[in-house]
């Protein structure tokens, strides 16, 4: 990416990226039709994001960025409330855009690299959490479940839309009880 690219403008890509995902789905949503909507070159998109993938990851990621590593309560119990609250807050938005995603990932190769790179930082800062509790004692050393904990939030978020349909969705409650009545137990950690 240039830095030359500026942040005002960026900020507007990547808006009309996200919204132009939101209402076509990521197979109709075109560099063409981003370059259109912001006024800006097809040439100026490659060189500052390289592909399609890159941007719309970059813009869906943009919208509402997970703080996963910026969070410490001092408990294993708090920072997953703290984890999962911050995924509540996303899914009513994220859900139906992952969702889409997942789909076209089938289809184009480089969508499924970019959301991993994305994606990396906010696993690693889950491990962190787990790091955590297990230095303050709250769980055994390598706890097994923990390998699982990024899949089985995951699982937790997107659940509820693709089994109960589009109005279901996962929110603090529902995700606070995934916590306490799953993770925390399958971790090995006492519930609060």
């Amino acid at each position: 990416m240039t830095s030359r690219f500026p942040d005002e403008r960026r900020r507007e890509v990547l808006a009309a990226t996200r919204d132009l995902v939101a209402e076509r789905g990521y197979s109709s949503t075109t560099v063409e039709a981003v370059a259109a909507a912001t006024r800006t070159s097809k040439a100026t998109l490659y060189r500052q994001w390289g592909d399609k993938a890159a941007l719309v990851v970059e813009a869906v990621s943009a919208g509402s960025p997970l703080a996963i590593d910026r969070i410490d309560t001092g408990s294993l119990a708090g920072d997953l409330a703290a984890v999962v609250d911050q995924l509540a807050a996303r899914a009513a938005v994220d859900v139906p855009i992952v969702l889409g995603l997942a789909g076209a990932g089938q289809r184009d190769p480089a969508l499924p690299a970019a959301l991993s790179s994305r994606l990396l930082p906010q696993v690693e800062a889950l491990r962190a959490v787990v790091g955590r509790a297990v230095a303050r004692g709250e769980l055994p050393v390598d706890p097994p479940a923990a390998r699982h904990l990024p899949y089985l939030l995951a699982g937790a978020v997107v659940a509820p839309t693709l089994l109960d349909g589009p109005a279901a969705v996962a929110d603090a409650g529902y995700l606070r009880s995934v916590c306490d009545d799953v993770l925390l137990p399958a971790l090995g950690a006492a519930c609060r």
